[in-house]
């Protein structure tokens, strides 16, 4: 008979990990589940702003027309106007609404793929094809990995923190032109001595924008993977217990320990979009800000409270 937990971790039940790993669904050879859920998080993402654009734009006549309709679209716009205002602007300066719609497009993306995550697809629709069908094992094989966090993989994490270095780099030549090289020579070419010490330093600035960059990925993929491993190991507790009595007791404390995660794994995936929203702004600001513009801008800022 197979066991109940099965239906959550599939044909793999013996490799608990087998629900954190990428599995090719719909019996595709290129399609994975973390492909999957990052186009749904892309779709969601476009279909969602597409509401609050409708919610948010003015209608009617005097100050009424101007207030954003229903809760939802007014904690996302509390949530948009807070990176503009309190992330954004105090590095980008200026510049902040030229590029505040990328932040905010990276941020809810990651978001939205990290809240996906926690939503256990696999185990409602072979929960939904079990009663349906009545073939419960059958039903575990065919949906078991279907969802899953998207950016707990590198192909995921990797190709963003590669849009963020082209972003680096791209806003920082637009706004500074030829400067914007600059930054990667901090000591003079002059006199010629210098040289031998200005190569070093170039090689390690460059490399340190790649590494910047290297960071991003590993950083947000080594975070989301981290609480599967957690709930993973715990599952394996319960798989571990031979004695029925014993079983249900661990079953019960694990059941308390995984609601714990999960409860972190929430704060972790509003946390963890965030650190990679501002890290990327930071990185941006650095190369397409100078220094006194920044210290300018925050003068104004001052002023204007």
């Amino acid at each position: 008979m197979q066991p109940c937990w099965s239906l959550t971790l599939g044909a793999d039940s013996e490799h608990l990990m087998g629900h954190v790993l990428p599995h090719k669904v719909f019996g595709t050879e290129w399609l994975t589940n973390h492909m999957l859920m990052a186009l749904v998080a892309a779709v969601l993402v476009l279909l969602a702003f597409s509401v609050l654009a409708s919610r948010i734009r003015p209608r009617g006549s005097g100050v009424d027309a101007y207030i954003t309709k229903g809760r939802v679209s007014q904690i996302f716009e509390v949530i948009c106007e807070y990176l503009r205002s309190e992330i954004v602007r105090p590095t980008l300066g200026k510049l902040t609404d030229k590029y505040i719609y990328y932040v905010w497009t990276v941020f809810f993306f990651v978001v939205f793929c990290n809240l996906l995550g926690m939503v256990p697809f696999g185990a409602i629709l072979g929960f939904i094809d079990g009663i349906v069908t009545g073939d419960w094992h059958q039903a575990a094989n065919t949906t078991a990995h279907i969802g899953g966090t998207a950016t707990s993989n590198l192909g995921v994490t990797g190709p963003l923190a590669v849009l963020s270095l082209i972003m680096i780099v791209g806003v920082g030549i637009r706004e500074q032109g030829i400067a914007y090289f600059k930054h990667f020579c901090p000591v003079p070419l002059t006199p010629w001595p210098m040289v031998f010490i200005a190569v070093p330093l170039v090689f390690l600035e460059v490399l340190g924008l790649f590494i910047k960059c290297v960071v991003l990925a590993m950083r947000l993929f080594g975070n989301m993977v981290a609480g599967h491993l957690v709930i993973a190991a715990m599952i394996g507790i319960i798989t571990g217990v031979k004695v029925l009595a014993a079983g249900i007791a661990v079953g019960a404390v694990v059941m308390l320990g995984a609601t714990a995660i999960s409860l972190l794994e929430l704060f972790v995936a509003f946390l963890q979009a965030f650190i990679f929203t501002f890290l990327t702004v930071l990185f941006i600001a650095a190369g397409a800000v100078h220094h006194d513009e920044q210290e300018h801008d925050h003068v104004e800022a001052a002023a204007e409270h």
